[in-house]
């Protein structure tokens, strides 16, 4: 009897140390969840004036009659870091040259988010060796960043908080970096404007 009693508790040591390791959190458990979660603390904030947090209704909704069926997904947020001297905010035929960086929300091994895509030649900023993208406004770019760009100036940088919905959207996303239903953190910054047909030099120099 005395061998019994001295098996047992090993027996449930070794069972619970099994549970515990196979009900660790992996990555991107419950993420579309734990998304939406960030994105609608991101808006309490921004409904509330808290922190610079500010909301801004996606460009392609903006043509359209009044909706009753908005949601915290069809606004992206916005936190400016930095405030431009430029006056005239790009169109949606313009072209624009911007130094981003894009994260993921964070995770167990993100603290600060994972890196999905980049204008940096490294994972810090430095304006005086980096050069800036040169995109097109509204083409090959999701809505939400879009939408932050047609609402800067040059010399404006910001943070910006993008719903899945107007970043890469399950149906069309092309990044196997991003899994689906992910929110977007970016820091962009507005370098150059470059008005359509008028400015048709864009070299960087």
């Amino acid at each position: 009897m005395r061998k019994v009693f001295y098996i047992l508790p090993m027996l449930t040591l070794l069972f619970l140390s099994s549970c515990s390791e196979n009900d660790e959190v992996g990555e991107y458990d419950n993420w579309r969840t734990r998304n939406q979660h960030y994105v609608d603390s991101i808006a309490a904030l921004a409904d509330a004036g808290k922190d610079g947090w500010t909301k801004i209704i996606a460009y392609n909704l903006i043509m359209r009659e009044a909706r009753t069926d908005l949601t915290n997904n069809h606004y992206i947020y916005v936190q400016k870091l930095e405030n431009g001297a430029g006056e005239k905010h790009p169109e949606h035929n313009d072209s624009v040259r911007v130094h981003y960086l894009g994260r993921l929300i964070p995770s167990a091994s993100f603290s600060q988010g994972k890196v999905f895509d980049k204008s940096y030649s490294t994972y810090t900023f430095n304006e005086n060796t980096d050069v800036p993208k040169l995109m097109a406004v509204s083409s090959n770019i999701i809505t939400g960043f879009s939408t932050a760009v047609q609402n800067m100036v040059e010399g404006d940088r910001w943070k910006v908080v993008i719903p899945y919905y107007l970043g890469y959207n399950p149906s069309v996303n092309p990044s196997s970096l991003v899994p689906d239903y992910s929110a977007l953190i970016f820091d962009i910054k507005l370098v150059r404007l470059y008005r359509y047909k008028i400015d048709t030099d864009t070299t960087w120099h």
